[in-house]
């Protein structure tokens, strides 16, 4: 796993968030970048949702 796509991990474990608020986190990451780390969590299929549509972890 990339260090983009652990950062993301970590702050969606600290606060369930949208995919707008990591955008938004991460102001300075070319697109593409920010994408391709997304891409990794998502295809690691370790996220699901809260009931108000906020990413979390997949418990274990």
């Amino acid at each position: 796993m990339t260090d983009l796509a652990r950062k993301m991990l970590d702050a969606i474990t600290a606060t369930p968030q949208q995919f707008h608020d990591i955008v938004a986190a991460h102001p300075n990451v070319p697109w593409r970048t920010l994408l391709k780390a997304w891409g990794e969590l998502r295809a690691a299929d370790l996220l699901t949702r809260d009931e108000f549509g906020n990413y979390i972890p997949k418990k274990v």
